[in-house]
């Protein structure tokens, strides 16, 4: 397993870091360097599905059949995502789908399903349910402006396809655009559906390359979110989101509850994470890695073992900051 501090310290160019302990040390590295999300940008859909059921927009128990949510889905691109999904909500599968499609489950389900296991498909079918303005909304009142929207499946659609998207090389805002309209245009064609489920999967180098040109963000602005949730200082549907972040009880001592959204693309760790003590002190950090050798990251533990430490034990934050 990679020593996390001796990996910052030889890859400093490559890390957006920033952790805050809530008692006064703070540890940063390139904190606003923009630097490829993965899952972790998933905290800005939760963000925006507990303020739009604050305000009345959705209700958790809004029902949707099962076959609607699996549009979005595009088997063996998720490392099993959806199959455990389904697992979680207790849907029977065979494998690769629901053996019922049209089963009715609540709204709320899907959203656990992206916290918990991370669901690409649920993650697109609630940007579509909520909509760009209300992520984008919710990302700038938690202390992160200017949102690069992803598209999980519309991002892998265009390296199956590359021919329906603009080249690696177009600016972010043309591809961001492109790759949002190819996810929902696979979500209504079965033309295209059909076509994509029958094509080899892209060489994992083009996937390296892909990470690198799709949706970026800094460690100040994954961490600002998260902590934001924590304060409460995100407002109305913090509760709510709270509630899903922390879905794992805390087993450390004088603290309340721990929140942490983590995600991986070939040479890809992300993760942010918050924080809150018994004494009411909150800590919050996130950590976004690129460019990262197959065998580095094949040793690496998850990014939130790092920052549990880091906000947790001095020594750890001093050999942190050693490393910055």
């Amino acid at each position: 397993m990679i020593g996390w501090t001796g990996y910052i310290a030889a890859h400093r160019d490559d890390v957006s870091l920033v952790v805050d302990d809530g008692r006064g040390t703070r540890v940063v590295n390139r904190p606003d360097q923009p630097q490829p999300l993965a899952s972790a940008v998933k905290v800005v859909t939760l963000a925006a599905y507990g303020r739009a059921v604050a305000q009345g927009r959705v209700r958790p128990d809004e029902p949707f059949r099962v076959g609607d949510w699996e549009r979005w889905f595009l088997p063996d691109t998720d490392g099993g995502a959806h199959v455990r999904a389904l697992d979680l909500a207790g849907i029977a599968h065979d494998r690769v789908r629901a053996l019922d499609p049209q089963r009715v489950v609540p709204l709320d389900q899907l959203v656990t399903s992206m916290i918990q296991v991370s669901d690409n498909a649920a993650a697109d079918f609630l940007r579509d349910r909520l909509g760009d303005e209300a992520l984008r909304q919710a990302a700038a009142d938690g202390g992160w402006p200017n949102l690069d929207l992803p598209a999980e499946v519309g991002g892998i659609i265009a390296l199956y396809a590359p021919e329906l998207a603009p080249p690696l090389t177009a600016p972010r805002s043309v591809r961001a655009l492109a790759e949002w309209a190819l996810a929902r245009r696979y979500a209504t064609d079965p033309v295209l559906r059909a076509d994509l489920l029958t094509r080899p999967l892209p060489p994992q180098d083009f996937e390296r390359q892909w990470s690198d040109s799709g949706a970026a963000a800094s460690a100040q602005q994954l961490a600002a979110l998260h902590r934001a949730i924590a304060t409460g200082s995100f407002g109305p549907g913090t509760d709510i989101a709270r509630t899903h972040l922390e879905h794992q009880p805390s087993t450390l001592p004088d603290v309340t509850g721990i929140g942490y959204k983590g995600g991986s693309l070939n040479g890809v760790l992300t993760g942010g994470i918050e924080l809150r003590r018994d004494d009411g002190t909150i800590a919050s950090a996130a950590l976004l890695v690129r460019r990262m050798q197959p065998d580095e990251q094949s040793k690496a533990s998850s990014p939130e073992n790092l920052l549990i430490a880091a906000m947790t034990d001095p020594a750890v934050m001093a050999r942190l900051h050693c490393s910055v």
